[in-house]
């Protein structure tokens, strides 16, 4: 006789009827406990919709837990990134909140429940961290008050947050560092990928979402259409890695190659990959040694790090800096050089100037010096051809 596939059962709560006996239902599957699971939210769903918009329910009062996911189902999933969803919406409501507010009634919740939170998750979490939830808060609150589920939220201006730390000071190359470092990453065995982030200022994932398809031969350009991100997903409960992860419309933009050497050896490097007795053509540019997508923290591992650790080793004066502050020591040495912010903003992906003037709060000195050595010595010649 065939063996008979497990069958797995989730039992949902949907909250208590008129006469006070609980109402549950139960969902089955025979792949997972986790995919049962998906079928009873999916339902849970439907189920409060029908209550919320007919109000024909046998439910005395709306769960917070209830609301909060069908909350983020409607107002969220369908128009942020699956990343965003899954990281700054369906985290900090999964872990965080349903866990503290989740049996309390929506109407029940008070403003002094929101302080006692907000007190006791300041001792585990970073201020940002609260920041999340509470806007998480506030749009459950916000929407359930829209909906008539409570009568008003409870988020009043009398809450009081944790201040966010003081901004880390970010780190850049001076010019003389830089160019130590970009004459270092061209003897490197892996140098490529770092002479591109060092000369054009993309991110991480942007250098790791490029595809040959994306090297513009008749331009000499690169262009930007995607950023590999990962991260993890709350609902299957496991790494997520996509390529779709550009913060906004100015993110995907074309960076013209200047340097010569960069872009001969971004044309002549290797499309393919030997895998034993088979060979594979690669999509990304920069790829794993399988030939496969590289995983960001993968590549820093591999590729990043070593690379810093062998620049510091043999030029001690050379601070190891973040990927991010290779694109901060590019956007720095660009205005330091005086090329029009607005000019340097395309190139980077900002989508306005803010991110551009905040450069200027981290600037080193030496930097400064140079800059006005620069401005000085462009006066001096000016004055000098003009009397010429």
């Amino acid at each position: 006789m065939p063996k008979s596939r497990k069958r797995y059962e989730y039992k949902l709560n949907l909250g208590k009827g008129i006469d006070g006996s609980l109402i549950r239902k139960s969902f089955y599957s025979t792949k997972s406990m986790s995919d049962a699971r998906k079928k009873a939210e999916a339902y849970r769903v439907q189920y409060e919709m029908e209550v919320f918009v007919t109000g024909s329910s046998q439910v005395k009062a709306v769960k917070f837990s209830a609301w909060a996911l069908s909350c983020l189902e409607l107002y969220k999933k369908p128009y942020v990134k699956a990343n965003t969803y899954s990281g700054t919406y369906l985290y900090p409501v999964k872990l965080h909140l349903i866990p503290y507010f989740g049996n309390m009634n929506l109407n029940d919740i008070r403003p002094i429940h929101i302080q006692q939170y907000i007190n006791e998750a300041s001792r585990k979490y970073a201020p940002e961290t609260i920041k999340k939830d509470c806007n998480a808060l506030k749009l459950i609150f916000d929407t359930a008050v829209d909906n008539q589920l409570c009568t008003k939220s409870p988020l009043t201006k009398s809450i009081k947050r944790p201040k966010s730390e003081t901004t880390t000071v970010k780190h850049a190359f001076t010019q003389e560092q830089y160019d130590t470092a970009y004459a270092f990453a061209k003897e490197w065995e892996n140098g490529l990928s770092l002479m591109l982030l060092l000369e054009t200022g993309i991110s991480r994932s942007e250098l790791l979402g490029l595809r040959w398809e994306d090297l513009n031969l008749e331009q000499q350009s690169i262009h930007i259409n995607q950023g590999l991100v990962v991260y993890h997903s709350v609902e299957e409960d496991k790494l997520v890695m996509e390529s779709n992860g550009l913060k906004n419309k100015f993110r995907r933009r074309t960076i013209p190659i200047t340097d010569q050497e960069l872009w001969k050896r971004l044309c002549q490097a290797p499309r393919t990959v030997n895998l034993g007795k088979r060979t594979m053509l690669t999509e990304q540019i920069f790829h794993s040694p399988e030939g496969k997508p590289y995983q960001p923290n993968n590549w820093e591992n591999r590729v990043y790090r070593p690379f810093m650790r062998a620049l510091h080793k043999a030029h001690p004066e050379i601070p190891m800096l973040s990927p991010h502050e290779l694109r901060h020591t590019r956007a720095t040495l660009w205005i330091a050089q005086g090329m029009d912010p607005y000019m340097a903003a395309r190139l980077l992906g900002h989508s306005d100037l803010k991110m551009l003037t905040k450069i200027y709060d981290h600037t080193s000195t030496e930097t400064l010096r140079q800059a006005l050595v620069a401005a000085s010595e462009a006066r001096r010649t000016g004055k000098k051809e003009t009397a010429l």
